[in-house]
């Protein structure tokens, strides 16, 4: 079964220790970090995987609602809190789900499931998509690209832009590299960094620094490892 990693965010050590204490009762989870401030998960964002987030709302300097509004990109968020008075913004920024403290086991689980739930539809639909077609729709170079799957080897990302490596040639998007992710079936497709995502039928060898294609090596992320070499079936 494939682990989703998650993220604690909360100033209070109880209710940190608390989340974490049931949710490492729960099957489908790793835990990334835990984070005593928004400020310090918002770093912690920039430079690590997470698939979930277990949010507080109300902290210094910086609130949870605030911090989900600067992500471009923002994990699958669940809301911890004592107050019932932000619920309405808080829906409005498509969180899974809203929990009010003191939070029960089985509460947390309900919330966990739903993540689940919405996890494994959206793969359905987007591996339903791809069973018809065989292809992905890559938006570059201001026109839309029907790629065939298989020719793509690896796409890469650079700053605000990603390059989407085809057998042939080299497409240039402003997508985000987590949006490609999504469409891609997994197998063949890996993300082994955060910067990097591989066709696994074009790999040519495997070190425990990383993978070599025919015309590139590339780095596993340490986030990114495990999880990698996990999919890949190999056990260095």
């Amino acid at each position: 079964m494939k682990k989703f990693t998650y993220l604690i965010v909360d100033d209070e050590p109880l209710a940190r220790n608390l989340i974490a204490s049931h949710a490492a009762r729960m099957e489908g989870l790793e835990l990334a970090g835990v984070c005593a401030s928004a400020l310090d998960a918002a770093n912690l964002l920039r430079r690590t995987h997470v698939d979930l987030v277990f949010l507080d709302i109300q902290m210094p300097q910086l609130t949870g609602l605030q911090l989900v509004q600067t992500l471009k990109h923002p994990p699958a968020i669940i809301l911890t809190t004592a107050f019932r008075d932000y619920a309405p913004e808080a829906f409005d920024l498509d969180v899974v789900d809203y929990l009010l403290k003191p939070i029960s086991f089985d509460r947390l689980l309900r919330a966990v499931n739903k993540f689940f739930d919405l996890k494994t539809a959206t793969h359905r639909q987007r591996s339903d998509a791809r069973e018809e077609t065989g292809y992905v729709y890559i938006k570059a170079d201001r026109k839309v690209h029907k790629v065939l799957v298989d020719d793509i080897r690896f796409i890469e990302s650079l700053d605000d832009y990603i390059r989407i490596h085809l057998q042939s040639t080299v497409l240039v998007s402003r997508e985000n590299i987590s949006t490609q992710e999504d469409k891609l079936p997994t197998p063949p497709f890996v993300r082994i960094h955060r910067s990097f995502i591989v066709n696994s039928k074009w790999i040519k060898s495997i070190s425990n620094d990383g993978v070599e294609l025919h015309e590139r090596e590339l780095p596993f992320g340490r986030a990114f490892k495990k999880s990698a070499l996990s999919m890949l079936a190999i056990d260095l």
